[in-house]
């Protein structure tokens, strides 16, 4: 696979944004995907945001094999990192994020209570590559629908400032992406859970790649799901002719429509049709 490189013009913009406005910033909130928690880290990030204090957080936890987003949790806390995990659809985010933001920012609290100054809103950056989950996370603090969401990457194209009903003001920005894949297979995480365009990797070997992981990690989802019987050596093309047959993605003739089965394939992933899973393990990456 050749590398990928993928920045959008309103994504340097939010770079350039991020930049001006960190000054301003008490904390920064970084949205990860529970699924693929280091592939879903902007590694620019760590340059734009240098020593500000920082939460990690591993959002759609709901989505995710729960042992391997507790083993991610304990590596990061391990590597001194502050991280949590959560569910911004429908979990309780307020009261852990806001007790978690308070623990991190003990020491600008005590230093601002010694000078006198009064208890105030403290300014937290969401920063996240597209389709982590940003807006549903603002979204579920704020308690209110304040910010536009959609479960495709870029919905977000402009900073805006959200308050809570604790005291934080949150300041929103759209995905940033890093200007080049240089990892196969961060590339291929990315693609097969939708935080790039499906235009941007051959979908092909998106979903052959998708459906090798599941026959190695989880097999019993794609025996359960389209009933596929394994051969002795893996053809992922056998497994999807199942699919298609199993599904009837047929064109005329009979042969099998692999767009179809790839599509549906595509979808059952991301939208948990296969159950919880998480495609990189602590062991699979280094940091």
């Amino acid at each position: 696979m050749k590398q990928i490189q993928w920045f959008p013009g309103h994504m340097a913009k939010a770079r350039r944004l991020v930049e001006e406005k960190l000054p301003i910033i008490d904390i920064v909130y970084e949205l990860l995907d529970s699924r693929i928690p280091e592939s879903s880290r902007n590694p620019m990030l760590d340059e734009i945001i240098k020593n500000k204090p920082r939460l990690v957080i591993l959002n759609k936890s709901d989505l995710a094999d729960e042992d391997q987003t507790q083993k991610w949790l304990k590596k990061y806390t391990k590597q001194g990192i502050n991280c949590v995990a959560i569910n911004s659809l429908t979990g309780n985010v307020l009261s852990i994020i806001y007790k978690k933001t308070l623990e991190i920012l003990k020491p600008l609290v005590e230093k601002e209570a010694k000078k006198g100054m009064q208890a105030r809103s403290y300014r937290a950056m969401v920063v996240g590559i597209p389709n982590v989950g940003k807006s549903q996370f603002i979204n579920n603090l704020a308690g209110k629908n304040k910010v536009k969401t959609g479960n495709l990457p870029g919905v977000t194209k402009i900073q805006s400032y959200i308050r809570t009903q604790k005291n934080l003001l949150l300041l929103d920005n759209p995905g940033i992406l890093w200007p080049k894949f240089e990892n196969e297979k961060v590339s291929l995480n990315l693609a097969l859970l939708g935080s790039i365009k499906d235009d941007i990797l051959p979908l092909d070997e998106v979903a052959i790649y998708g459906i090798k992981f599941l026959a190695d990690k989880y097999p019993g989802r794609l025996k359960e799901k389209y009933g596929v019987i394994f051969q002795k050596e893996f053809d992922p093309i056998n497994i999807m002719d199942q699919i298609g047959i199993r599904r009837g993605c047929r064109i005329s003739g009979g042969e099998i429509d692999y767009d179809r089965v790839i599509n549906l394939f595509l979808y059952d992933v991301r939208n948990l049709k296969l159950g919880r899973m998480t495609f990189e393990t602590v062991n699979d990456v280094e940091i």
